[in-house]
């Protein structure tokens, strides 16, 4: 009977996601992924000798893609969806413990995840048939992507607990992730290869490092697929390391549960500092655009929210660059100056997601999105302020994307100059990488309508899908009708980008309703 009310809410959670209409959607477009990459390699099966080897390769790269986003998104909002719902503090009044929250809230995620994994196994079979790889070969990756799904569930969950907004954890879990999954392997083989050394030096760093490298899934996936890598030591099995590291994440969340989800502040106000100290002093009253106004201030943050963009772009942007200069002491001012627009180009890329799952979500989860729909004002000119108040956000990435331009002046010349003899087939490459733009924040935004969670995941989840399966298309077609492929791509994605603008507009009335 103990053990019975413990998983509980486990055992509800899992109901609720076998119930949902996103889990057979989600297992249905995986499948489909398999067997479209199989169909579209059947042509070239002659010619390669191993096809079944090269479809396993991409299915997996594919897995791992999902694992990232699932970890960043809904692994984060296991506890701080309840945080921002209020009803944290619901949940500690009831007999649930600490332990049944977390493995109600976060184990269930980690089943509808293995699940979703354990989908494709059957399909992914069909490798095997096509040759180049073997049955073990296949257990052998769906064991790393299983336990490296384990690792980062249980890291999301500790963040969760900690974060007090999705968003403050997804930012810690990225971070930790970078430290375990990049910055640590790209140290040791920085340490091994770079210092010219027969073997490994040693150390508890170093071991530290090699571990680190030894269990990452790329690296496994990689050294499985490929044979050994050089020098480069790879685990015989990823089960120790991510069950002892994820294990430590689920009890350190245990730990720090009551620290940080006493639920104190859902039930009694907090003390309200003096009225001379707060910022609400330093925010100008609303105008005409009250609408904007508000987004300005309460989306991103504000002067202060600028401030962080900033700070936060600077460090990796200026960071890079130290280390380019560090790595290659042949590089110079262009090279600086391309470094600047890339980077702050992907920064104003994830800010236009990132905002288009939020300009209506943030109004859903608050529960105003039924008053602001009911203002004395025509929706067009809703959507219309709400726009104009969060272009702001875009500054940071704008300012250092201007100073690329001027570090780098040989890169605009040669821009222009290309632009200039420009072929039809590449306009339309141009044209079809510009519609995609707005085609993954439409479809955030569509999602945030219909989703609770995990809008920005399937977004960029499904963009993705679309321009590998596009890629897949043009490189099998050849060059003879690449160009009309590239222009039937940009019309259909044009297509799509309106019917997703009058879906979004079909779809707010009932959001607010349902709220």
């Amino acid at each position: 009977m103990r053990l019975r009310a413990i998983f509980a809410l486990f055992i509800r959670s899992v109901r609720e996601d076998m119930r949902a209409k996103f889990t057979p959607i989600a297992w249905s477009t995986l499948v489909l992924v398999i067997l479209f990459f199989v169909a579209i390699n059947q042509r070239s099966f002659a010619r390669q000798p191993a096809p079944g080897l090269q479809v396993f390769f991409i299915v997996m790269l594919v897995n791992l893609f999902g694992l990232v986003l699932a970890g960043l998104t809904a692994f984060c909002s296991a506890i701080t969806e309840e945080k921002e719902d209020d009803t944290l503090g619901l949940l500690r009044m009831t007999s649930l413990n600490p332990v049944s929250i977390l493995l109600g809230k976060g184990l269930s995620r980690f089943v509808n995840g293995a699940l979703l994994l354990l989908a494709q196994l059957p399909f992914s079979m069909l490798c095997v048939t096509l040759g180049g790889v073997s049955i073990a070969h296949i257990l052998k990756g769906y064991e790393v992507l299983l336990w490296t799904l384990f690792l980062l569930c249980n890291l999301g969950l500790l963040m969760s607990v900690i974060a007090k907004k999705t968003g403050i954890a997804v930012a810690y879990t990225l971070v930790v992730g970078l430290l375990i999954y990049v910055i640590g392997p790209v140290a040791y083989i920085w340490q091994t290869e770079v210092n010219r050394r027969s073997v490994p030096p040693s150390g508890l760093w170093s071991d530290f490092l090699g571990l680190l490298f030894a269990n990452n899934p790329v690296m496994l996936l990689g050294s499985m697929i490929f044979g050994p890598l050089g020098r480069m030591r790879i685990a015989d099995s990823p089960l120790l390391f991510n069950l002892i590291l994820g294990t430590a994440f689920f009890l350190l969340a245990w730990a720090l549960f009551g620290r940080f989800c006493s639920g104190t502040a859902d039930t009694a106000p907090r003390k309200k500092r003096s009225t001379k100290s707060t910022d609400q002093l330093r925010i100008p009253r609303p105008g005409k655009r009250s609408i904007a106004w508000k987004d300005f201030w309460f989306l991103i943050g504000g002067r202060r929210g600028l401030i962080i963009r900033y700070i936060g772009l600077g460090v990796i942007i200026f960071g890079l660059s130290a280390f380019m200069f560090f790595e290659n002491s042949y590089s110079d001012q262009e090279d600086v100056g391309g470094m600047f627009i890339v980077i702050a180009g992907i920064a104003m890329g994830v800010e236009l997601i990132l905002l288009g799952a939020r300009i209506f979500g943030v109004e859903r989860k608050r529960l105003t999105l039924s008053s602001l729909l009911t203002m004395p004002l025509p929706l067009g000119r809703i959507v219309r302020h709400k726009i104009i108040g969060t272009l702001p956000a875009f500054i940071p990435g704008l300012t250092f994307v201007v100073i690329g331009l001027f570090l780098s002046p040989r890169l605009v010349d040669e821009f222009f100059r290309d632009l200039s003899r420009v072929r039809t087939s590449e306009f339309f490459l141009i044209t079809y990488c510009f519609t995609h733009v707005f085609t993954v924040p439409l479809l955030a935004c569509w999602l945030s309508l219909k989703l609770r969670r995990g809008a920005v995941a399937a977004a960029i989840a499904l963009g993705a899908v679309v321009d590998i399966i596009f890629a897949v298309i043009v490189s099998e077609s050849g060059s003879s009708s690449e160009t009309e492929l590239l222009f039937f791509g940009t019309i259909a994605l044009v297509v799509l980008n309106i019917v997703l603008i009058y879906r979004i507009r079909a779809a707010l009335p009932l959001a607010a309703a349902a709220d």
